[in-house]
């Protein structure tokens, strides 16, 4: 086995592993009535995920960061419960976009360093870093943790491809939607997706959404 072949991440022989990392939207209706939907095509419009505003909380230091979730797509199911996608204050809805790890790598995306605030001032980690860190204070189901997202980050805003592999939405409904919103004016979009795939498709289905 060569070198480069011992690098390749197997995966066709590990389901819980993915060559691609994926970007969700939601609704941001309390500051400008955008439904989730709007969020996406606004993305593909500008050809950009506009980094999280530090202000927030979510995002440490003073550098925004672009957050994206190392799952296989199958497993969106179980990310877009009930729980994470209440509208009135949602973590995630059903829309987002695909992109390559060989493409997000290149281009300055990485895996975020999960630190207690205890193990951050100790390794000392300098403040145009700490948009890489989020905070891990306990695995026993009480401390804060977020290990399970396997979130990779990218500093600032992150330029998508001109033709990115694939776009989320909720249904084929969704799927119909947008591709006639690309059609009518395809110069307006500086990312134009591969493909359009329904979550409710390649999830066999999802939990109940109101």
């Amino acid at each position: 086995m060569t070198k480069k072949e011992s690098n390749n991440l197997p995966f066709f022989e590990r389901p819980d592993l993915s060559p691609f990392l994926v970007h969700l939207t939601k609704n941001t209706k309390e500051e400008d009535e955008f439904s989730a939907y709007d969020n996406l095509v606004n993305i593909l419009k500008t050809g950009e995920v506009w980094g999280s505003d530090t202000e927030k909380g979510f995002i440490k230091g003073p550098n925004t960061a672009a957050c994206f979730m190392d799952i296989p797509l199958t497993s969106l199911k179980y990310v877009l419960n009930s729980a994470n996608t209440d509208p009135k204050k949602p973590r995630y809805e059903p829309f987002g976009l695909i992109v390559s790890k060989t493409f997000a790598y290149k281009r300055g995306c990485r895996p975020v360093m999960y630190l207690s605030n205890d193990e951050l001032e100790s390794i000392a980690v300098p403040q145009k870093e700490l948009w890489r860190v989020v905070r891990l204070e306990g695995v026993d189901g009480e401390g804060i943790n977020w290990v399970h997202e396997r979130e990779w980050r990218s500093k600032g805003n992150f330029r998508l491809p001109n033709d990115p592999h694939a776009v989320l939405v909720k249904n084929v409904a969704a799927a119909k939607k947008l591709r006639q919103a690309i059609n009518k004016n395809p110069k307006r979009f500086k990312s134009m997706p591969s493909s359009i795939i329904p979550l409710t498709v390649l999830c066999q289905g999802l939990p109940y959404m109101g």
